[in-house]
């Protein structure tokens, strides 16, 4: 099974999981957001831990930036499983001397703040971070977001096909970077919502609302 058919089960809300402050008439070229990705120990974000964060910012007029907000290696504090490394490469080893979620939080919740967060499969990245955030008793709210691939299924993509580079190759979009590395994946969710965006304007629905209305699951 795939790693996108495993992140399958998270697209469950066809909604933002918690509501922006703006209006819903805002325009998405005029929204704040910020892709995300994390690097984990698991799929399992009951028992799970981040290795890895990145953030990267959609700029007004639907402009990726070139450089990541905030990219962190992160100590999770257990082992890190040899599966896990096979996917992302990251292991005790290169984590040596890495501060803990803990001492990192207040850079991820900065980097989080006043946005909408854009991810693929976000359900599982903000699980995540919910549940490490509880772990280290920080304060935690729940950002409003955008699921790339909630919005792939919109346009009638199969789950089969929900990996970031085969998305981006079937939209023409050339990718840069290593999968399964946070910052070059949070780069590539970032390309990938900008190009979907650009059709939902294209369709008269380039709201806010308008992105959380398209939102939804998968078919079986």
């Amino acid at each position: 099974m795939s790693i996108a058919a495993t992140l399958g089960r998270y697209l469950r809300r066809s909604t933002p999981h918690a509501h922006w402050d703006g209006h819903v008439h805002t325009p998405i070229d005029r929204l704040p957001m910020v892709a995300i990705d994390c690097e984990t120990t698991g799929l399992d974000p009951r028992r799970d831990r981040v290795v890895s964060f990145a953030a990267i910012r959609i700029d007004a007029g639907l402009r990726v930036a070139k450089q990541p907000a905030v990219d962190l290696m992160i100590d999770p504090g257990i082992d890190v499983p040899a599966r896990a490394t096979a996917v992302h490469g990251i292991d005790r080893r290169k984590l040596a001397g890495a501060p803990s979620f803990g001492e990192v939080f207040g850079q991820i919740a900065t980097s989080l703040a006043g946005s909408v967060v854009v991810g693929h499969f976000v359900d599982f990245d903000l699980a995540i971070l919910g549940r490490e955030a509880a772990r280290s008793r920080q304060l935690w709210r729940e950002p409003p977001s955008f699921d790339t691939a909630s919005l792939a299924a919109a346009f009638g993509y199969l789950p089969e096909h929900f990996d970031l580079a085969e998305l981006l190759g079937r939209l023409g979009i050339e990718h840069r970077g290593r999968r399964h590395r946070a910052a070059d994946d949070a780069h590539m969710a970032a390309a990938l919502f900008v190009a979907l965006a650009h059709r939902l304007i294209g369709r008269g629905h380039g709201t806010y609302g308008g992105v959380a209305a398209a939102q939804r699951p998968p078919r079986p």
